[in-house]
């Protein structure tokens, strides 16, 4: 059986790191799961992550710990420890996880990734630090002049960046310049430690699209970008035509619950030995057709096989 490295999850408690850590719990053959959040864990969080271990189908139930601490405090011995215990690192930790962070938010959001990194890259124990991006640090391409710039398939993680999504025909006008400056600057960082490190701890940035807390049905997406708000529909917009582009931009980043486990489990234990440097950049998206973003990267590297496809899936 191939190795599944332990895992420290950050954001332990939120949407996306409480999906992939009783992913793991349940699938993996690892030896152990943290998950790492500013809130302190209720009973009933930690008996259900229990639950999913109980639960693994390899036969190798991983221990699973849920710890409080602070990210944004480097002298916190309390998540430090967590990762000397550790393999990989998952970064989703934010001070605002969401499009609308503002600049005071976006600041805090910066100094958690930098505290965590550099832990990581200095850590014996760490060998894969996961951070997650997002598809805002590419936000610019869903409107010209750079729309025009590529088709299907052809927005690769190295084009050139377009850091913010905006769209002011949203209510509230959609701004995401504040908070996809955390992502890039977490790019960043990430490359400049894969470099320092000289192999001893690789990153990967996955620029994930938009999956949606809960049962993220495609059902469910729609113009503005965020979750839980509701639009009223293209007829109700004063721009029609920015409002179904603006929609159709974000369905076709859809990354559904069970790629999105798939793709960080793949970028946790992905074999580095084929990759181009020690960090790199992917997309993360389920297989949508027609969308402007390309999977072949996070394919090659990972070994990512996404199986979902908005357009098919109602």
């Amino acid at each position: 059986m191939p190795h599944s490295r332990s895992v420290a999850v950050t954001g332990g408690l939120g949407n996306l790191g409480t999906k992939l850590l009783h992913h793991l719990a349940r699938t993996t053959p690892c030896a152990r799961l943290i998950g790492l959040d500013v809130r302190a864990p209720s009973s009933e969080q930690l008996e259900a992550l229990q639950a999913a271990a109980a639960q693994n189908m390899t036969g190798a139930a991983p221990a699973v710990e849920l710890l409080e601490c602070d990210l944004n405090d480097p002298c916190d011995n309390r998540w430090r420890d967590a990762l000397a215990r550790v393999e990989a690192v998952v970064h989703f930790a934010a001070c605002n996880p969401y499009p609308d962070a503002s600049w005071d938010e976006a600041a805090l959001s910066i100094d958690m990734t930098l505290n965590v990194a550099l832990a990581a890259a200095d850590s014996p124990s760490v060998e894969r630090f996961v951070f997650a991006t997002s598809n805002h640090v590419m936000g610019r391409y869903k409107d010209n002049p750079l729309a025009a710039t590529v088709g299907p398939g052809e927005l690769h993680p190295d084009r050139p960046l377009g850091v913010g999504t905006v769209w002011e025909k949203a209510e509230p006008p959609l701004d995401a310049t504040a908070y996809s400056t955390t992502k890039m600057v977490g790019e960043r960082i990430c490359r400049a430690l894969g470099a320092r490190s000289g192999g001893s701890t690789n990153f990967v940035s996955v620029r994930i699209g938009w999956c949606q807390p809960g049962e993220n049905r495609p059902g469910t997406l729609n113009a503005t970008g965020e979750p839980g708000t509701e639009s009223g529909g293209a007829a109700s917009h004063p721009d029609p035509e920015g409002y179904r582009r603006a929609e159709r931009w974000f369905r076709l980043m859809w990354l559904s619950n069970r790629d999105f486990v798939h793709l960080f489990e793949r970028a946790v234990n992905a074999d580095a030995s084929g990759w181009p440097a020690p960090a790199i950049v992917v997309n993360g998206m389920s297989g949508n057709s027609g969308m402007a973003w390309s999977l072949e990267e996070t394919r090659r590297y990972l070994g990512y096989q996404p199986v979902d496809d908005v357009t098919r899936i109602e």
